[in-house]
């Protein structure tokens, strides 16, 4: 109830109301591909495809990490009036974002079914239905630590739109990660956004499962990384309330 309500009240009185939530990355999008697409790319047929995959998992990967940071400040006027475990505002924050993610994604899915004939097999579907909820997961354990942290450290939303911005340039969105040299590949992956990206785009677009060895060594960092937020929560919650 607290993302419907949010949701709700992000776009309440705007003239195109929800429509922001497709504008917003497919104006990027048509940005980024007129430039990249007849300048650079002219004989990448998938070039457009593979961008726009990208900048819808770049959206929300930056949105839901966004609101998650400051999710318990925004909602100070709620926790100071009524006790709500500070996990549950996190969650809906993010829930948020992931229900204007889910709008996207038939998008994206209209563009590669109709327009560029390509339909994922189920099994590729399910493998990128780990790659998001990965992504989510990792928005969460980034909320978890962020935003008790953000009521004490107001300069944190200021930080994190400038590592956002390194970080877009640092994942394949815009460029193929094949034109980058090997030793330089290994540099990216270690931002966890190139090899969701990536391996997204193999399953939508290529119809194919990448190593699932990278998968599995993704899951098994993510797992104490997410039992370590949750921690670092419960011990930041105790007097947040006086901090706000």
């Amino acid at each position: 109830m607290l993302a419907k309500t949010d949701l709700k009240m992000r776009y309440q009185g705007s003239w195109l109301g929800a429509v922001w939530v497709f504008l917003k990355p497919f104006s990027l999008f048509l940005v980024m591909n007129f430039v990249f697409s007849h300048l650079f790319y002219k004989n990448n047929p998938t070039f457009s495809i593979r961008l726009l995959v990208g900048i819808i998992l770049w959206s929300f990967f930056s949105e839901a990490t966004t609101v998650g940071l400051s999710s318990l400040l925004s909602k100070s006027h709620i926790l100071k009036k009524i006790f709500i475990p500070k996990w549950i505002i996190i969650i809906s924050a993010t829930v948020h974002s992931a229900l204007a993610f889910i709008f996207n994604l038939v998008i994206l899915f209209i563009f590669l079914i109709f327009y560029y004939h390509k339909i994922p097999g189920l099994l590729q579907l399910a493998i990128f239905g780990v790659y998001l909820l990965l992504m989510y997961g990792i928005a969460v354990v980034f909320s978890f630590i962020t935003a008790p942290l953000y009521i004490k450290i107001r300069d944190l939303n200021q930080v994190w739109e400038v590592l956002l911005q390194v970080l877009f340039f640092s994942s394949p969105i815009i460029y193929p990660i094949s034109l980058i040299p090997a030793n330089v590949q290994s540099i990216l992956y270690l931002n966890p956004m190139t090899l969701l990206i990536e391996h997204s785009r193999v399953a939508l677009i290529d119809n194919d499962i990448a190593r699932t060895d990278h998968l599995f060594i993704f899951i098994g960092i993510f797992i104490p990384c997410l039992l370590g937020s949750i921690w670092f929560l419960n011990k930041h919650s105790k007097n947040l309330i006086e901090n706000m």
